[in-house]
């Protein structure tokens, strides 16, 4: 009991501190220890393990991040799980200008310039996405609700929904799913069912996922509606 309301205390000050840099966040959330968190928007109980970076983000609710990954300009869904090492949003150097550096448009690489001027693509991240350790997602980039990236892949193109996509530069594999059960569950958007609603039938979410489940799921969801 003692220990919880300790790291109750901890978790309000690392909040606080969080607040300072124009950052909104729920209070249900979790860091970890040397965490930097900057004009970001996190939802209900999504975590950041230690060493995370996130910049200009949206950040759904129950999505975790893992240690050392960094992400910016990125808007993700709800219960994503992304794993440590990831980069999204690899912020690219212009190879269509003189020079690769980037000294022209950011002021600490040299004092060449007053204003740091560099334009960002924003990557938008589906709900229910699985991102692998030390994958790599460009600039601009799309994935769809449910898509896994495997570990290491570099994702250079739009990822569709529910693919399992691999390598460098990442290729899909497979599906998750047959294409019926693709569109059933993209009309479904389970991840917009409430917390208690989702806890009550925690049952569908365990174990491989069947017809019936499938058909509970939009009995679910009929029912929300």
């Amino acid at each position: 009991m003692i220990q919880r309301i300790i790291q109750r205390i901890k978790r309000n000050i690392r909040n606080k501190k969080f607040r300072d840099f124009k950052n909104q966040l729920h209070p249900t959330c979790n860091f970890g220890d040397h965490v930097d968190i900057q004009a970001s928007i996190f939802s209900e109980e999504a975590r950041v393990a230690h060493h995370g970076s996130i910049r200009s983000s949206l950040v759904g609710r129950f999505t975790s991040i893992g240690r050392y990954t960094k992400i910016t300009h990125s808007e993700i869904g709800s219960f994503c799980s992304i794993s440590w090492d990831a980069t999204i949003n690899a912020v690219t150097h212009p190879y269509n200008h003189l020079t690769v550096s980037a000294f022209p448009y950011v002021p600490h690489m040299g004092h060449f310039v007053n204003e740091r001027k560099q334009t960002h693509q924003k990557v938008v991240i589906g709900h229910d996405v699985w991102i692998g350790a030390n994958a790599v997602i460009m600039p601009g980039i799309k994935i769809g609700h449910g898509a896994i990236i495997g570990a290491s892949a570099v994702v250079t193109k739009d990822v569709p929904p529910y693919a399992i996509v691999v390598g460098v530069p990442a290729k899909i594999i497979k599906y998750r799913f047959e294409p019926k059960i693709i569109e059933r569950l993209l009309e479904i958007k389970w991840w917009d069912l409430d917390k208690k609603v989702i806890k009550d039938n925690i049952s569908l979410f365990q174990g491989e996922f069947t017809e019936d489940n499938l058909k509970k799921l939009e009995s679910l969801r009929n029912n929300a509606i």
